[in-house]
């Protein structure tokens, strides 16, 4: 009578064929059949054959291993306008960021550098502006940069700079306070769209143009800066969405005509604006720009807001943005009411901050920051609540503006002013200076 084959070697040869099998599934070369299938989808959406140029070979593989790049490639301008992967990621092989990779050498992440080669104004405005530079360094200070990238940086009007007028190097506190274990996954997600490059760069196109799509219509909607601009300390996605021009994007935006050129958009392209709409996008006089601060007139973002330079000039430039919808007298008493609301945010957020100078300098705080639950109440009234209260007021967003902004500001201050009053009493009754 034949001897019974173990149970586990039977199990074991079964296991044995399923790998191989998987192995040879997922990692053999792509067949010419495979080839053409790239080929073809770039054929139906380019008119031609797909623009993958010697990058046939990107392709066929990546078809196996990340077909949704490949394809979105292949849908995309760029390749309709005849870009090759290598004119992207293929590099001088003593290049920073190069490495090896199935005979090419390659970058994996494109930086700025390489998008300069064809977009060269595009790359230069993004460079001298809020999203570059001063994005990283208000996170992290200057210990990134090399000594060039500092002296562009500089250069910057949204830089953090001391009272003095000297850009501050300084880490920011928070950074300090929560350490690598958390700012990785928190703030440095959205602040690395100005991080320094080794290539001597700086920042991320593709925080905004998604790859490998790069698609004008979703560079153009509120979801992709609404990717940053959002929650307590800078809710402008929010505070967009209750807007009417939120509404109308809402209820009747999927008929707007996203694809337009650039510089060419029209109120018959849009109707009602976006974020980028206002702040980048050619539209009526305007022209495009990737300079995100040039239609703005004050620096909202800080604790005390002071106009910018040139804050005539870039106030013009904005109410021309609105002049393709709006009357001049609407757009007057739009701003003026504005104007208000960040008169009366900093007159609060100057008193908050005087009297904490005052129990530093007096010895009943420690100058460190966050040292106290009143340095605590203090920054949540600017970071918070002045911002908020300011941002709402200049995108109509009365919500935002009254119970997000105002109201809870002025509970802080309240907290603030009887947190003060409380040290200076306990100094008091101990026999020292009230």
């Amino acid at each position: 009578m034949p001897r019974e084959i173990p149970r586990s070697l039977v199990v074991g040869a079964v296991v044995t064929v399923v790998g191989v099998a998987a192995i040879f599934l997922f990692t053999r070369l792509p067949s010419g059949a495979e080839t053409t299938k790239v080929q073809s989808a770039g054929s139906q959406l380019a008119g031609r054959p797909a623009a993958f140029g010697g990058g046939d070979k990107c392709a066929a593989c990546h078809l196996r291993v990340s077909p949704d790049i490949v394809h979105q490639f292949a849908a995309s301008a760029m390749a309709r306008s005849g870009v090759t992967c290598e004119a992207c990621h293929v590099v001088p092989a003593g290049e920073a960021l190069a490495h090896p990779h199935e005979g090419f050498v390659i970058t994996s992440a494109p930086t700025p550098a390489r998008c300069a080669r064809c977009h060269v104004r595009e790359a230069s405005e993004y460079a001298h502006s809020r999203h570059a530079g001063p994005a990283w360094m208000a996170l992290t200070g200057f210990d990134d940069f090399t000594a060039e990238q500092r002296r562009l940086t500089e250069e910057i009007p949204e830089l953090n700079r001391g009272a003095n007028g000297i850009p501050t190097a300084t880490r920011n506190a928070i950074f300090d306070l929560e350490g690598p274990s958390v700012t990785p996954a928190a703030c440095q997600s959205c602040h690395a769209i100005g991080r320094p490059n080794q290539d001597g760069s700086i920042g991320n196109c593709n925080t905004c143009h998604l790859r490998h799509d790069f698609s004008l219509a979703q560079a153009r909607k509120p979801e992709t800066c609404g990717q940053c601009h959002l929650g307590p300390d800078h809710p402008q996605d929010e505070i967009y969405r209750e807007s009417a021009h939120g509404v109308l994007y809402a209820t009747g935006g999927a008929a707007w005509n996203w694809e337009q050129r650039p510089g060419r958009l029209t109120t018959t392209d849009m109707p009602a604006p976006t974020c980028a709409t206002c702040h980048m996008s050619g539209f009526g006089s305007q022209g495009t720009t990737h300079e995100v601060g040039t239609r703005l007139s004050k620096f909202l973002f800080a604790a005390v807001s002071a106009e910018r330079p040139g804050a005539r000039a870039n106030r013009a430039a904005m109410q021309e943005v609105c002049a393709n919808c709006h009357s001049q007298p609407f757009i007057r008493e739009a701003y003026r009411r504005a104007d208000s609301v960040t008169a009366f945010v900093n007159a609060r957020v100057t008193e908050a901050s005087d009297l904490l100078t005052g129990l530093v300098r007096d010895g009943l705080i420690p100058a460190r920051p966050f040292a106290t639950a009143l340095s605590y109440d203090a920054f949540d009234l600017w970071h918070y609540y002045g911002r908020t209260a300011k941002f709402a007021a200049y995108m109509q967003g009365p919500d935002y503006v009254q119970w997000h902004g105002v109201y809870p500001l002025l509970e802080q201050l309240q907290k603030v002013r009887e947190g003060a009053a409380a040290l200076r009493a306990r100094r008091g009754g101990a026999g020292g200076r009230p």
